[in-house]
């Protein structure tokens, strides 16, 4: 039997990734706190700190404020957010979000996009690159400085060779978006599924530090899932595992862009539920005064906005968001019973309408009258709220890796 020495190369990088996580899960550490939560000794912690800090990667923050002791002063290490910066490209089905932050997610400069879905994927990749180059010009950041961009797109993503495979709703053919952003912008690029992106980021930044198993469920514009087991993103044997807005709902319904048809995304996305109301409205406008006096106020119904016209208490438009939400409630009911996860995250800005989020909480009950309390949660994770899912993508590929 051949046996095979323990290659010392990859314990090393191994152990200064440990030491990057947990630096980023704790904060600023002592040398010797991070030993003992890493199990390393403390002369192999200090070796690769010292390394680390040369490098640029770590800094040493000055000595911890403890009670008074006997013995040498603990002296603070954490990441050095500055060490580089990330281009963080949110390409969504209605606006694309350009941004550049540094290793910690503060943001330093960003832009919004119309997502243009009619003319050649390569002409708006182009755009993409420009404005990117634009905000990090602004910002005095040359492509040396940025450890690489990482974009999301909707859809089924080969993450391996760049390629947004079906996106669904943007392009109709498999597009390279990472070897074209790649060749304009001069750095490396990494393309995810927009829900894995989110994932990761719950994983690295959110209630993932603490949730070894959960479910993330997103809805706003459309809808869209992602399954966590041991802090790991479940990918199924074709990268498709977890479209929850894939799952067929309606046999008669209409036609998705994935292919089929009756999906519960044609059924409740923002912009299904914005038809069916509209279509209830033009049919008889008087039947539905609060909508009627909305409009006449000079008002737009959009997905932007939903936080105002999803309160409107006309009775038609509660009873649409009834049968929309009473859909989701007994797919997800489904779908927990299949996965038994710990916790579901609950992302997107329907959710964010405080109205929609209860609702949905008692119509899952109607199903599920043992729920338990913190199952359900709303994201609180800001790194959503800016946009930049993409972040912890990024981190992942280059940084703990």
């Amino acid at each position: 039997m051949k046996y095979q020495g323990i290659n010392l190369e990859n314990v090393k990088n191994n152990n200064r990734s440990a030491i990057l996580h947990i630096l980023n899960n704790e904060g600023a550490m002592s040398r010797k706190d991070i030993a003992k939560k890493a199990g390393l000794t403390a002369a192999s912690v200090t070796l690769i700190c010292n390394e680390l800090i040369d490098e640029g990667i770590i800094n040493e923050l000055g000595e911890a404020v403890e009670e008074k002791r006997a013995g040498r002063k603990k002296i603070l290490v954490d990441i050095n957010p500055l060490y580089k910066y990330i281009l963080c490209i949110c390409i969504e089905t209605d606006e694309t979000y350009i941004s550049i932050t540094n290793l910690k997610g503060l943001v330093l400069d960003s832009i919004t996009i119309l997502t243009e879905k009619k003319g050649k994927p390569e002409i708006f990749l182009e755009k993409i690159a420009v404005e990117s180059a634009k905000i990090m010009w602004g910002k005095g950041i040359s492509k040396n400085d940025v450890l690489g961009a990482a974009v999301s797109v909707p859809g089924l993503v080969d993450r391996e060779k760049g390629i947004s495979v079906n996106s669904f709703s943007i392009w109709t053919k498999p597009v390279p978006v990472g070897k074209i952003l790649s060749e304009k912008l001069g750095i490396r690029v990494v393309v995810e599924n927009n829900l894995k992106t989110s994932a990761e980021n719950e994983i690295l930044f959110g209630d993932g530090k603490e949730d070894a198993n959960f479910i993330i469920l997103k809805w706003g514009p459309g809808v869209g899932s992602a399954i966590i087991t041991d802090h790991c993103i479940y990918g199924g044997a074709n990268g498709m595992s977890a479209e929850i807005g894939h799952v067929s709902v309606n046999k008669d319904g209409k036609p998705c862009n994935c292919g089929m048809k009756g999906c519960l995304e044609t059924e409740i996305s923002t912009h299904a539920i914005m038809d069916d109301i509209q279509a209830e409205y033009e049919k008889a406008p008087k039947k539905m005064p609060g909508l009627e006096q909305w409009f006449n106020e000079g008002n737009e119904m959009t997905y932007k906005n939903v936080d105002e016209w999803a309160e409107i208490s006309d009775e038609k438009i509660l009873d649409i968001f009834d049968s929309k939400i009473e859909m989701l409630a007994f797919s997800m009911r489904n779908y927990r019973t299949l996965l038994d996860p710990g916790k579901v995250i609950l992302m997107g800005y329907m959710f964010d309408v405080e109205g929609i989020y209860k609702r949905f909480i008692q119509k899952y009950k109607e199903y599920d009258s043992s729920l338990k309390e913190g199952v359900f949660i709303k994201s609180e994770n800001s790194i959503r709220e800016n946009h930049i899912e993409p972040l912890a993508t990024a981190l992942n590929e280059w940084f703990y890796a």
